[in-house]
């Protein structure tokens, strides 16, 4: 029985996690909607434990789960809400900033979207959720009946999520506009099985050369920085005027960057469990503190009005990630001296 609670914890955990972490942190929601959490969690959460399940139990490691999260992406904003193409989702308006008519949509709220929900709906609740399962980080988390049942309950979490959209908006896509996505998709899920998994990269098994890797601190302050610069992009471009493709660009740059130094980081000695942390962390706190900020306004993201119980729910949703954070830092260096 301990073995099994062992087992299933960490699962639980991300499965929990997912929407508090995509919905609740960024301020679209706040704690006095945290019941939100049982309807938002097929979709997030059992989409993420799908997605980590899958690169796990066929071996494979960061790229595959990333590709995963982009073919999720893609289903959610491009299938199920329609937001990439629909011109008044929510009544946001979230497509007028950059919209090219050839495409139907606009290229500053794709990247945008379809980017958050890879690193924030999907791989930071996995880093934070592995990090707590310390040396069964890289192992699969469920058996066969425990993996149906989730992909059960995520196909449940698609249709309610479909349904939830054309019962708020008569708006459907062009079949054009499906078809590319789901091409889209399609490419995403091959390339995640195609890309050859290095062996023990994940656990850092591998044999690493070369310099030491920064350290974790060093790791957290970059992704910090880059994931604010990603996050404010938009919103100074428009505040100054400038032409909606830079902020395209810019968004696109910090991507490459953060990419770009965690694969040559990942590559050196000394790098392990407590820098994905760190990672998850830095992508953590941006979110956390544009959550914050937006609440400070008076409103969510979504415009439902918020008070004190609302900041202060805020606060207490922030600090419970990060002391998961911090749990899952404190059981691997455990397991690193064991």
């Amino acid at each position: 029985m301990k073995t099994l609670a062992r087992r299933i914890a960490p699962a639980v955990i991300l499965v929990v996690l997912a929407p508090i972490e995509a919905e609740f942190l960024l301020g679209d929601f706040t704690v006095r909607s945290l019941p939100l959490v049982l309807v938002l969690l097929p979709l997030y959460g059992c989409g993420a434990l799908l997605i980590r399940e899958v690169a796990r139990r066929t071996n494979r490691g960061w790229p595959s789960i990333l590709l995963l999260g982009a073919a999720y992406s893609l289903l959610e904003e491009g299938f199920l809400t329609q937001s990439l193409f629909n011109p008044n989702y929510l009544g946001q308006r979230l497509l007028d900033y950059g919209y090219v008519p050839a495409l139907g949509t606009s290229l500053n709220w794709s990247v945008f979207v379809l980017s958050i929900h890879v690193l924030w709906s999907i791989a930071t609740p996995i880093l934070i959720a592995e990090g707590v399962a310390s040396d069964r980080r890289a192992l699969s988390w469920l058996k066969a009946p425990g993996l149906a049942i989730t992909g059960l309950l995520f196909m449940i979490g698609c249709a309610l999520t479909a349904s939830f959209s054309l019962k708020s908006s008569a708006f459907v896509a062009s079949r054009s506009q499906f078809i590319v996505v789901g091409l889209l998709v399609l490419v995403a899920i091959v390339g995640s099985f195609t890309i050859r998994s290095r062996e023990g990269a994940d656990t850092h098994e591998a044999t690493a050369v070369g310099s030491s890797a920064p350290r974790p601190i060093w790791v957290f302050l970059v992704t910090l920085a880059l994931a604010s610069a990603f996050m404010v992009a938009e919103p100074v471009a428009r505040d100054r005027g400038l032409a909606p493709f830079l902020s395209v660009l810019t968004r696109l740059a910090c991507e490459i960057s953060a990419a770009t130094l965690i694969v040559r980081w990942s590559r050196m000695r000394t790098w392990g469990p407590r820098h994905y942390l760190a990672i998850s962390a830095g992508a953590t706190l941006t979110y956390s503190l544009f959550g914050f900020v937006t609440l400070l306004r008076g409103h969510t993201n979504l415009g439902a009005p918020t008070d004190r119980t609302d900041i202060a729910g805020q606060i207490v949703l922030a600090s419970v990630v990060f002391l998961l954070i911090w749990w899952g830092g404190q059981r691997s260096r455990a397991a690193l001296r064991a």
